[in-house]
């Protein structure tokens, strides 16, 4: 008696509904023809909303689309269907949406009242699915006679948005519309996919992170896409299980975060709007913990708490895009326009999902829209800010060259005049001189050595900054090296009274492969430094072999007893032009370039330079390098060790500087060779090219006027080829100490490389080659 009750209050009040007359084509969507009930303590049950007191409680619905907002309780949800007048008696009910959480579909007999038919929902298993499709597809036989149309209800339930598209169609029709959804879904996905990829590409290309964070942020959004349309739990989620809450919400964080970073590097807030930078920057940040707990807490749903970030990030960026609109910078524009479209894009869905019917746009299809679009916009933008960086870097290579250039023409015009002074100071020193007058050649010879270090400072520190710097391997015998340079330094220390000593541990090897000249320039920073800020006490150098994280390094260290480096200066003290103050005390004499050249020395070998200092206490500086153990080569000649001169050979030199052309002539005649000096390029080709030419080397300068060094060389190399003579050994003679030069000097056809001023002991072991 309670079922034929409960059916006939159920048919009373069903006659208050529109009735969805079927024909043979698919239904209109079903929102204006279904009513809806709460049920608000997730009590009721189909048989009890058939009592009377309900019947009053069901509401219709205006719209075509059923969206309730946010729910939080389930909703029971009626329509009836005629298909009386169709050919099809068998249909699909499609609900149109991958958001739901729980969808029970009863249909009610005459006799036996409500029946379940189907279950679906994001939170039961995709096996329990009867069509393997993204959207829930309940399949439907309606067999009604005219006037007495079928009645079938929904009880809906989820955490998330009730946003409910219902519509019928014939059996089978539904593949073809909702398969031309799938193509464009998927033609969006590989849009997205091509743009993270080619930022992806230009990101490896121009090491500017603006193009990860927006790689990064385009994923994120197109992940959220795949989970709201239901992609991620059809074809990547374990098909026995429910799907899971915690995607929508990391995907949607991820978006944010990266948005934010993304704006703030694109547009340099950090720069232009520090104090927005630092608002932006924090909102991303934390995103992070958020999106932890989301994981952590995977069937709580946040879905309402991430349109806060979100709508954030939107209003953040487009203001920051009138902003620099307003100042009119470059990228602006485009910056702008694509931030608009995708923040009304994704309001326009942000506000759907909260239960506004707007339009009768999908919002998730607008919301894709918007984001091709900005993609489009977006790469617009990030084409000419390539071209700006390609301009910036355009110019700083030209700026780079030009003090290259420039800085190889000053150590020129010094060391040309350096040549003449420190040569003439040697050949005045071979003279009859008094005590007095060799302490005034000594200081003459300290003060030019000084100036020379500078020079070499400043020009070694500028390849650095360019990139140019290279270290060049070979056998070196390392325990030599470190007792000669320790000699270097003895008379210093002798100066100021200084226990000075070097210990050489055992386990040290005889050669190691590593860059003599640059491990020179590193120790001698290191010993120099030592001595000069030590007034008393000591200066320990020492020589070891460590073991770091198993594996063997060479370690270097020199510790002094001097005055210390206070904890705040150690920061900075590698930077470049810093010297330590202490008090009052005045700074000691240099640039200031001495430790900054050797961190970058010491990176170059592929080692680390630490330091332990106390004010008042003395410091150690410590390097720790590769230890590459090698063979012992085969002992240089005797020719190649002596310092001594060689046999006595007919030198031609050509040098306009008359000052360079007395001393390098001074030298060689002490050194009992034979010298002829011309002035010009010019003078040495005509010279060579003659019948009785008999020189055994030509000592060339490269920079010369009529005709230089290079191309002197160049037109003597092709004279001597054409006329099949043996190439006569040409040593470069210059001011010019850049690796260019040298190799430049190489390339026109020299033989060797000298660098003024002359050192008499590299010209002895460069003329005994030959």
């Amino acid at each position: 008696m309670f079922v034929l009750f409960a059916l006939q209050q159920m048919s009373v009040a069903a006659e208050t509904t529109t009735t969805v007359e079927l024909n043979n084509q698919p239904s209109p969507f079903l929102g204006s023809f279904v009513e809806f009930l709460p049920d608000k303590d997730d009590a009721l049950s189909p048989f009890s909303i058939a009592l009377p007191e309900w019947s009053s409680q069901w509401q219709s619905y205006d719209k075509d689309i059923i969206n309730l907002g946010y729910a939080t309780i389930p909703y029971w949800i009626r329509f009836r269907v005629d298909a009386s007048a169709s050919l099809y008696k068998q249909w699909d009910l499609v609900i149109s949406t991958a958001v739901l959480d729980y969808i029970d579909i009863y249909q009610i007999f005459e006799d036996t009242g409500p029946r379940l038919i189907y279950r679906s929902g994001m939170q039961r298993s995709f096996a329990n699915r009867i069509e393997d499709h993204r959207f829930s597809i309940v399949p439907l036989k309606i067999y009604n006679e005219p006037g007495k149309p079928t009645e079938f209800m929904l009880r809906v339930k989820t955490k998330g948005s009730f946003y409910m598209p219902l519509k019928l169609y014939p059996s089978g029709d539904f593949w073809s519309p909702l398969q031309k959804q799938d193509i464009f879904n998927w033609m969006f996905y590989g849009v997205i996919l091509a743009m993270a990829l080619y930022n992806l590409f230009l990101y490896t290309s121009v090491k500017d992170s603006a193009y990860l964070y927006y790689v990064f942020f385009i994923s994120s959004f197109a992940m959220l896409h795949l989970s709201l349309d239901g992609y991620i739990f059809q074809h990547f989620w374990p098909f026995d299980q429910g799907y899971s809450y915690a995607p929508d919400t990391v995907f949607t964080l991820m978006t944010a975060m990266f948005g934010f970073l993304f704006l703030s590097k694109f547009m340099d807030l950090k720069h232009q709007l520090p104090n927005i930078n630092r608002v932006i920057v924090s909102l991303a940040l934390i995103q992070i913990p958020i999106i932890s707990l989301s994981i952590y807490y995977h069937d709580v749903a946040f879905d309402r708490w991430t349109l806060l970030p979100i709508s954030l990030m939107l209003v953040l960026a487009v203001c920051v895009g009138f902003y620099a609109t307003a100042k009119g910078l470059e990228t602006a524009r485009y910056f702008l326009i694509a931030w608009l479209l995708f923040a009304l894009g994704n309001t326009y869905l942000m506000i759907s999902l909260s239960g506004a019917n707007l339009f009768d746009f999908s919002p998730l299809l607008v919301s894709k829209a918007s984001a091709f679009a900005e993609a489009m916009l977006l790469s617009f933008a990030l084409a000419q800010r390539i071209r700006r960086l390609s301009d910036d870097r355009e110019k700083q290579r030209i700026k780079a060259e030009a003090q290259s250039y420039f800085l190889a023409q000053v150590s020129h015009e010094i060391r040309t005049p350096l040549n003449g002074v420190l040569g003439t100071v040697e050949l005045l020193d071979q003279t009859d001189l008094n005590q007095e007058q060799k302490g005034y050649i000594n200081i003459i010879k300290g003060s030019g050595q000084s100036l020379l270090t500078l020079v070499g400072d400043v020009l070694d520190y500028s390849k650095i900054e360019a990139g140019k710097m290279d270290v060049k391997y070979d056998q070196v015998a390392i325990q030599d090296l470190a007792t000669q340079e320790f000699e270097l330094f003895r008379p210093n220390a002798a100066q100021k009274n200084l226990e000075f000593t070097l210990h050489i541990s055992s386990n040290v090897p005889t050669w190691v492969s590593t860059d003599a000249h640059r491990l020179r320039q590193i120790w001698s920073n290191l010993i120099s430094n030592a001595i000069k800020f030590t007034d008393y006490g000591y200066v320990r150098v020492f020589l070891g072999v460590t073991v770091e994280n198993d594996v063997k390094q060479l370690s270097f260290s020199v510790s002094d007893s001097g005055m210390g480096i206070p904890i705040n200066e150690q920061p900075s003290l590698f930077n470049a032009y810093k010297q330590v103050k202490v008090g009052k005390r005045r700074v000691y004499g240099g640039t200031g370039l001495g430790l900054a050249i050797s961190k970058e020395l010491v990176e170059l070998l592929g080692g680390s330079i630490s330091l332990e200092s106390d004010l008042g206490k003395g410091s150690i500086f410590k390097i720790l390098l590769p230890l590459n153990v090698v063979e012992l080569p085969e002992l240089p000649s005797e020719k190649e060790l002596k310092i001594e001169p060689g046999r006595t050979m007919k030198i031609l030199v050509a040098e306009d500087n008359l000052v360079n052309q007395k001393v390098v002539e001074g030298l060689l005649i002490k050194l009992g060779h034979s010298v002829s000096v011309v002035h010009h390029g010019k003078d040495a080709l005509e010279r060579r090219q003659s019948a009785d030419f008999d020189f055994d080397l030509i000592l060339m300068d490269c920079e010369m006027p009529s005709m230089d060094g290079y191309e002197a060389t160049a037109r003597i190399r092709a004279f001597e080829k054409q006329e099949r003579l043996p190439e006569i050994p040409i040593v470069a003679l210059t001011a010019h100490a850049l690796e260019e030069v040298r190799n430049r000097c190489i390339q026109s056809g020299m033989t060797d490389f000298l660098t003024k001023p002359i050192n008499t002991n590299k010209l002895i072991r460069t003329l005994n080659k030959y």
